[in-house]
């Protein structure tokens, strides 16, 4: 494992550094601070062993937005009082050494906090897979159905708050049963994933883009009034057909109604632009409500 060794002392730093690096650990040995801090930063080391007058270099490093995932070994030089342990353990220290420190017991305690840095990046990694798996869907890399509609709940209560327009507009891959019968599952999956990659590419990065269900998607524009929107929709659906299949797109702007509401008018507009033949784009602006 990579190991910064930062002693105020030059021998004790050495024969740290000698002692770890015959235990096949990676050392890199520093004299002040502020170079110990900047070798944390470049080599991301999975542990730092300081001594107890490096203060501001164990701040530095616990309060840098990178390093501070470095494990933080600090070495004092007599045994500290109970409320000082707690003090520094408080600030993000790993373990304490109380010097002398013998050569085993340094092994031993690197040794333990980079196993113990590892299996915490791995509970944030494993969290990070649980999160996709709850909020992704997996064949497109969109948003899935329960995921954008939280996500329209909340823009449309923060276009109520903040009097901002919204916009969302309900995507429908045309005929694509069809594409799944003629040319099998597997190119229908690969279609899918194809316009959902044309749909994200071609979004402001402030816009949610998400997956309904099946062969339909959601795209929540904020402060996107009718205009803007359907020259948006249009190059959406323009730049769809690169991929070789054509798109219907309902879109309505929010008018202050819940988003169940919105939604609805939305996929009255879907249901129109179906009607008048597919491959293109109806606003539900003057669209009235079927029954």
């Amino acid at each position: 494992m990579r190991v910064v060794v930062a002693h105020g002392r030059a021998g004790e730093r050495q024969r740290f550094r000698r002692v770890l690096a015959d235990a096949g650990h990676d050392v890199t040995e520093c004299d002040c601070a502020a170079d110990a801090h900047d070798r944390c930063l470049e080599l991301q080391p999975d542990v730092a062993v300081i001594d107890a007058s490096r203060a501001d270099l164990l701040a530095k490093i616990k309060g840098d937005p990178e390093a501070f995932r470095t494990a933080v070994l600090l070495v004092e030089d007599a045994e500290p009082p109970v409320a000082r342990v707690a003090e520094v353990l408080e600030r993000g220290v790993q373990d304490i050494l109380v010097a002398p420190v013998r050569d085993a017991e340094l092994i031993t305690r690197v040794q333990a906090a980079g196993r113990t840095k590892s299996l915490q990046e791995e509970i944030v990694a494993q969290a990070k897979r649980l999160e996709g798996l709850l909020f992704e869907d997996p064949l497109t890399g969109l948003a899935n159905r329960r995921f954008i509609l939280t996500q329209l709940a909340g823009m449309v209560s923060g276009a109520r708050r903040h009097d901002r327009p919204l916009t969302v507009a309900i995507i429908d891959i045309d005929h694509f049963k069809a594409v799944n019968d003629s040319r099998g599952h597997a190119e229908g999956d690969r279609v899918l994933a194809a316009v959902a990659r044309a749909l994200r590419e071609h979004l402001r990065a402030e816009d949610q883009l998400g997956r309904l269900g099946g062969e339909e998607f959601l795209a929540v524009l904020p402060d996107s009034d009718a205009r803007a929107a359907h020259k948006a929709f249009e190059k959406l659906r323009a730049n769809v057909a690169a991929v070789g299949v054509t798109i219907s797109i309902g879109w309505a702007t929010w008018a202050g109604e819940s988003p169940d509401e919105l939604l609805g008018r939305a996929d009255d507009a879907l249901y129109t632009a179906k009607a008048r033949g597919r491959d293109c784009v109806v606003g539900a602006a003057t669209l009235p409500r079927r029954r």
